[in-house]
């Protein structure tokens, strides 16, 4: 999966794709968050605009902001592979366990008294900013894992944010027309499910890796 440290023993086909798909899935999931945010704040708060949707997705994208940073350290380090899939563990085990915090968190920022404003934007900090960071830690370090030569980073920057925001396209349609009428918790369930079995193959297959290398 990485050109030096996970995917030396992949095809490189096989590892161009594979890099996309970690890409493609975490670019869904961010979106998916994002639309169920407003969904779960909503009770809460109220479903204005500059309150609900404003809070949402500005803690999205300066939890991306950081994730973002954190990814591109990650990139430069020998065992990113090992570094991402336990980020990936931790945003897919927040999202399994969000349903059973959403009340409390926002009953007690409720109880604070402190307005829909700031209620809505603690809120979304306290639910959503971990899990958003660190599925933002992909791209940069799915960059990484396909360049070989600086001369190509340009253009798999390209490559991977294109994809990866195609592919929040569509976690956008799907989450809006069809995923918000289901149930909240089983669709988080499942999301979180998705993301830890992910986190598994990437770590299994680092662990693979090193034990060949030895």
């Amino acid at each position: 999966m990485a050109s030096s440290e996970t995917g030396s023993r992949l095809p490189g086909a096989a590892r161009t794709v594979a890099v996309f798909m970690v890409a493609g899935i975490c670019g869904w999931f961010v979106m998916e968050m994002e639309i169920l945010g407003a969904r779960v704040l909503a009770p809460y708060f109220g479903s204005a605009v500059y309150v609900v949707m404003g809070s949402v997705i500005g803690v999205f994208l300066l939890s991306l902001a950081v994730g973002y940073l954190l990814g591109g350290w990650f990139s430069t380090k020998k065992g990113s592979a090992w570094a991402l899939g336990s980020v990936l563990v931790l945003a897919g085990a927040w999202l399994c366990a969000m349903p059973f915090f959403i009340a409390p968190v926002c009953d007690w920022l409720l109880g604070m008294g402190l307005g829909v404003r700031a209620g809505s934007l603690l809120a979304a900090f306290a639910l959503f900013a971990v899990p958003t960071a660190m599925l933002g830690t992909v791209s940069p370090t799915a960059v990484r894992w396909l360049t070989r030569e600086a001369r190509d980073s340009g253009l798999n920057t390209g490559l991977v944010f294109a994809f990866s925001t195609v592919a929040s396209f569509a976690g956008c349609i799907v989450t809006a027309f069809y995923l918000v009428r289901l149930s909240l918790r089983r669709t988080m369930w499942i999301s979180g499910a998705v993301l830890l079995a992910l986190a598994a193959a990437i770590l299994l297959h680092a662990a693979l890796s090193g034990r060949r290398k030895q």
